[in-house]
């Protein structure tokens, strides 16, 4: 399976002979990830605990919905915070796919570099979200989940599914213009459309 260029072609790290060309394309691989995992380190604090963040986002909501929010705030606050994991964790994994698409490229395996990536990329999730909620369990105003590493994990598959379904789409309209050139112009040979 291969993957459009201007998705993933301008960030990938070019290939060069010396070591600090491959140390800076290894950082532009990987800073994505540890930064969005520092994203996670912070907030999985005291300071973000459901009970310091109930007061901020119900204003929020009241200013935007009004103040008949407030009968049922405990139950619009766990969406939100729910939510907030799923598509937290949603982000993380195709920014690891993103990391594990470049490493990936020029490996030979049996699975399609897709597939592995996609793979690894669900596989990072899970471990970063567990150890985010083993972290939790000793917060005192915090709780570790097993419900909240599941969660995580389904917005990680989640979103990955709705990559791959895009990546094919893409794929196929490439390989349908490809076929029509072909078509059209005899002499054609193979070139970018």
């Amino acid at each position: 399976m291969y993957s459009p260029s201007m998705v993933f072609g301008v960030y990938a790290p070019q290939a060069s002979a010396g070591g600090s060309a491959r140390l800076q394309a290894q950082l532009r691989t990987w800073l994505p990830v540890l930064a969005f995992s520092m994203v996670f380190a912070v907030e999985s604090t005291s300071y973000f605990g459901a009970d310091r963040t109930s007061e901020p986002l119900q204003r929020i909501v009241e200013a935007i919905f009004g103040y008949d929010v407030c009968v049922h705030w405990n139950l619009i606050h766990f969406f939100i915070r729910k939510t907030g994991h799923f598509m937290g964790y949603g982000m993380f994994s195709l920014i690891c796919f993103r990391a594990f698409w470049i490493e990936l490229r020029g490996v030979a395996s049996l699975l399609p570099r897709q597939l592995r990536a996609h793979g690894l990329a669900i596989l990072a999730t899970c471990l970063v979200a567990s150890a985010d909620e083993f972290h939790q369990s000793f917060v005192p105003n915090r709780s570790g989940q097993f419900s909240d590493v599941v969660l995580d994990c389904c917005g990680a598959a989640m979103m990955g599914l709705a990559l791959f379904l895009s990546m094919q789409v893409v794929e196929g309209r490439r390989k349908a213009q490809t076929s029509l050139q072909r078509c059209l112009d005899p002499g054609y040979a193979g070139g970018s459309a």
